[in-house]
């Protein structure tokens, strides 16, 4: 179906930048929208900014940064992070993977140069690079490891103290999750929950072989001592479990955005109750969407409300970036099919599809744009109603 124009509503922001697309990430401090920049067809350091008093549409309510003029360096990022009021670029990849991790204090100016710094994890460490996404605990920032380079995974997470320095390399540290397990490596994300743990998403091992062994941190618990961590297999729970590209946390429940297996890009989305041991299977609640509809697979991360969970689409394979939003209702049993409902973007504008991320804000869900397809990197940013219900089909 076709939503009603005040029901979802898109912003191309190469409006404002003929370079502002390709972005990986969004969050939001007060009233702002934060978009994290990676690639428009070279890494880039673009930071989109959008002021929700304003409207949406219209370009005066956006705003573009680019860290590059801070550090010529300081480009491709995945994902963005938020302790309340700083910002945290998390570093991938300007052309070589790199470690330079951006902030800017939301409570100076957005382009002023002095409200952003720029600090090297690799002055801490060589392997300190390559990270995808993490999250904030309340007190600390953790930066989840993903690639040295485009081969080789990595298990080194960064951990930053918000109650410290940015800059003083005291204020950090690393440790080296493969001594926990060999393979807890090549992560996509962190999520904190509500019981004081911290998971990071499995996805890749080296030579292209997809993984699924969740890694779990006691942040109660000394960082550096192995006893402070444990892992779990998600292929115990079903041999195509693994591949999961970020999620989120709410309710005491733990979610996980399918994405690849190794053979397809798949739709094997898991719940997990966090305050039942790591591997207890019974706490474990595993729903195929591609049951709904078979193009329901392939998401990049995932975010709740207290009503709903929200899968989004990313791509179905090679040449099949999508925009099929899929949705659970979170009062319901997560493996009852009545329970998820799905709405296909592309039916609402032709290039809305290959989003990476999205947040809840202010009663709407944002997504942002990376690619329509590979290669072709996409500044078309979407904003859906959450409360316009006529929008979703049960399948």
């Amino acid at each position: 179906m076709t939503a009603a124009a005040a029901d979802i509503v898109f912003f191309d922001a190469t409006r404002i930048d003929a370079g502002c697309r390709g972005f990986s990430g969004v969050t939001a401090v007060d009233r702002h929208l934060y978009f994290a920049p990676l690639n428009n067809g070279d890494f880039h350091g673009r930071v989109l900014r959008h002021d929700t008093a304003g409207d949406f549409s219209d370009p005066a309510a956006w705003s573009v940064f680019d860290c590059a003029a801070l550090d010529p360096a300081a480009r491709g990022f995945v994902d963005v992070l938020s302790d309340g009021r700083h910002l945290y670029l998390v570093p991938f990849c300007n052309g070589r993977h790199h470690g330079r991790v951006v902030r800017h204090d939301t409570q100076g100016g957005f382009h002023d140069p002095a409200s952003w710094q720029v600090f090297d994890l690799q002055t801490l460490q060589p392997d300190a690079r390559g990270f995808v996404s993490g999250c904030f605990d309340g007190r600390h920032v953790y930066f989840a490891p993903y690639q040295l380079d485009h081969v080789t995974t990595n298990g080194l997470i960064a951990r930053f103290d918000t109650q410290n320095e940015f800059a003083a390399p005291a204020s950090w540290q690393c440790f080296d999750a493969t001594q926990i397990h060999p393979d807890c490596r090549g992560f996509h994300s962190a999520i904190r929950d509500d019981a004081g743990y911290v998971h990071f998403v499995p996805y890749l091992r080296e030579g292209k072989s997809y993984n699924g062994r969740l890694l779990r941190h006691d942040t109660r618990k000394d960082f550096a001592a192995p006893a402070a961590w444990e892992s779990f297999d998600l292929t115990v729970l079903d041999p195509g479990c693994q591949g999961y590209v970020g999620g989120c946390a709410r309710d005491g429940l733990l979610y996980l955005a399918p994405y690849f297996d190794g053979t397809d890009r798949h739709g094997r989305a898991l719940r997990f109750d966090t305050r039942a041991a790591l591997d207890d299977r019974s706490a474990w609640t595993l729903f195929d969407c591609a049951t709904l509809d078979p193009r329901s697979r392939g998401f990049f991360g995932a975010v709740a409300d207290a009503d709903h969970l929200y899968l989004i689409p990313h791509c179905r394979g090679v040449g099949q970036y999508h925009g099929q939003l899929t949705r659970c209702r979170c009062d319901m049993d997560f493996a009852d099919p009545a329970a998820w409902s799905l709405h296909d973007l592309g039916h609402d504008h032709p290039l809305a599809r290959g989003f990476i991320g999205g947040v809840l804000h202010g009663g709407h869900l944002y997504l942002a744009p990376f690619e329509t397809d590979a290669g072709c990197h996409s500044g078309l940013v979407a904003r859906l109603r959450t409360d316009a219900e006529h929008l979703w089909s049960t399948p």
